[in-house]
């Protein structure tokens, strides 16, 4: 449900929604530094595979691990590579079918973050590995970063 009023110049929006909480993991691992991760709403899964493969390969990257996050054609993937931000922002902006909102929220903060907690019930499920023998520079088990917060629900 949302209201909205104009008047001279001013505009005054109240929005209600339903929503759940979440836990996260940030890609900030200090130094100026970020682990990739991208999320996929409502794209097939092969193309998500090419997606990330190109850019795999373009960017020089190590593993990159897909999971699905319980929903069909929902994903997020993780790349434990650290690169400076305005690499990152090159990477992630170069990968298609990335969601855009998340990108966009992620831009304006100065980080990413992904959920690992449970949402209305639905598990996270490996899809794959995309295999690099690039190796990985980041420890996911040594990731500090970790945030609570709001989401929609699906």
């Amino acid at each position: 449900m949302n209201f909205r009023f104009d008047y001279r110049g001013w505009h005054f929006h109240i929005g209600l929604s339903r929503s759940v909480r979440a836990s996260g993991v940030c890609s900030d691992v200090g130094n100026g530094k970020h682990i990739l991760m991208w999320d996929f709403d409502n794209v097939p899964g092969d193309d998500v595979v090419y997606a990330l493969s190109e850019v795999q390969e373009k960017h020089h990257l190590s593993s990159i691990y897909l999971i699905n996050t319980g929903l069909p054609r929902y994903y997020h993937a993780y790349c434990f590579t650290a690169r400076k931000w305005p690499e990152v922002l090159y990477i992630l902006a170069d990968t298609k079918f990335l969601d855009q909102v998340y990108f966009k929220i992620g831009v304006i903060r100065g980080f990413f973050t992904l959920r690992y907690s449970k949402k209305e019930g639905r598990r996270f499920r490996q899809e794959t590995v995309l295999t690099s023998p690039i190796p990985q520079d980041v420890d996911p088990f040594q990731l500090t970063h970790l945030v609570k917060y709001w989401t929609k629900r699906l």
